[in-house]
């Protein structure tokens, strides 16, 4: 039995993208090891471990805080420090997403949280949501961790569909499915299909929650990596500064993805005050806080978090016009992304079939791992995820090995 190919058991829950590719690369790198070998190495394009390093000042910064004596402690009890970091975050939050002049929308102590990176927050904030027996509502695809926690909570996936555009069908969801639901879920930009909530599709995802009661996790981990210019200086999709929605709606947020924080942990959850507050007692019995001078670091990056993340977003949007453009010359067709650093990738001409396939087929003839689009979910059949956080050298020698592969060319020229 392949545990990649073959159908899983009955009433099994959908294999998982990140198993799948641990396995895939674990699989290579023993080949890889092996005497003899003659393939090409391992190319990894599958996991979204940005390669942008934070400026050396801002490591500076980091080493500075970290020769203060005072700052090794428990990070809870320097409530201090932890006040400046949620203002920061509150203050960076109003003139980033609400227009000159709005009123002070976030109190940083009844609407700020502060995480060990937004995928702690996943874990938190639908551990404040849900019960074992309860429904969480999310789109197909989604980013698998948000269904393999709401499972470990024992809580009910439900998954509905999304548009040929991919904006979610919320007129999809059956009224067997509503039962019990006590949360939808979002991620905008999207994780894995770099789609963004429309604005009447966000304004869409309000109403229902309002109308059927259900709190709203919107993950907006990649908010700050966005390949168009903010309309009058405001970055759009922000869902609490509509009328209600700090009573039900919680935001994530990370520095990972727009400051290359990514192994420092470090991000927030925002809005209603009774899910910030069961957030806050969940991590007092659970970690005591973030590292001390992290918290010191962060609050001085949030002041200048809009200059920083452009610089990155233009990185990728570099690199992401490059990757199109080549795989375009190959006859492969992919569409760009809205926002974050993947692509969201039909099956090049003549590979109609399973994703796992190609991606099993394109991993042994090339070394070039990317992510079967069927592990986040049934929606994603038919399409693989191309993660663009290598330099431009290394996606070059990507698209070399496609252009040398001959499977692609002979189904291109056919």
């Amino acid at each position: 039995m392949n545990p990649m190919t073959d159908p899983a058991p009955a009433q099994s829950a959908p294999r998982d993208a990140f198993a799948l590719l641990k396995t895939l690369a674990e699989r290579h790198r023993a080949r890889q090891d092996a005497p003899g070998f003659a393939g090409a190495p391992l190319l990894d394009l599958s996991i979204g471990n940005p390669d942008l390093a934070p400026e050396p000042r801002w490591r500076e910064r980091l080493q500075h805080y970290v020769g203060r004596d005072d700052l090794h402690g428990y990070g809870e009890f320097r409530a201090d420090l932890n006040q400046r970091l949620r203002e920061r975050f509150a203050a960076y939050y109003q003139r980033r997403f609400l227009p000159a002049g709005a009123p002070t929308l976030l109190d940083p102590q009844r609407h700020v949280v502060d995480l060990l990176g937004s995928k702690e927050g996943i874990f938190h904030s639908l551990f404040a949501c849900l019960k074992p027996g309860d429904a969480v509502l999310m789109p197909d695809p989604s980013y698998t961790v948000y269904q393999s926690t709401a499972r470990l909570l024992g809580a009910r996936v439900e998954l509905f569909a999304c548009d040929e555009r991919g904006q979610p069908r919320l007129e999809s969801i059956r009224a067997e499915q509503l039962r019990g639901a006590r949360v939808l879920v979002i991620c905008s930009p999207s994780n894995p299909t770099g789609i963004a909530l429309s604005p009447a599709k966000l304004d869409e995802v309000l109403d229902f929650a309002r109308r059927h009661d259900l709190y709203v996790l919107i993950d907006r981990a990649y908010a700050e990596i966005a390949f168009e210019p903010p309309r009058g200086g405001v970055l759009g999709g922000a869902a609490l500064p509509a009328p209600g929605a700090l009573e039900r709606v919680l935001e994530l947020h990370s520095l990972s993805k727009s400051c290359g924080l990514a192994g420092w942990r470090i991000g927030f959850a925002a809005g209603a005050p009774a899910l910030v507050a069961k957030i806050r007692a969940a991590k007092f019995n659970a970690d005591f806080g973030t590292f001390l001078p992290l918290q010191c670091v962060a609050a001085e990056m949030l002041d200048e978090l809009e200059t920083i993340a452009a610089r990155n977003s233009a990185v990728y949007a570099a690199r992401m016009r490059r990757f199109v453009d080549g795989a375009a010359a190959l006859g492969w067709r992919i569409a760009p992304s809205h926002g974050t650093f993947f692509l969201w990738a039909p099956l090049p001409p003549g590979f109609d079939g399973d994703d796992l396939d190609f991606v099993e087929a394109l991993l042994d003839a090339t070394g070039v791992l990317v992510a079967p689009g069927s592990g986040f979910g049934p929606g994603g059949a038919g399409r693989v995820r191309i993660a663009l956080v290598q330099a431009e050298a290394v996606l070059d020698e990507a698209l070399r090995r496609l252009r040398a592969w001959p499977a692609l060319r002979r189904d291109a020229a056919a």
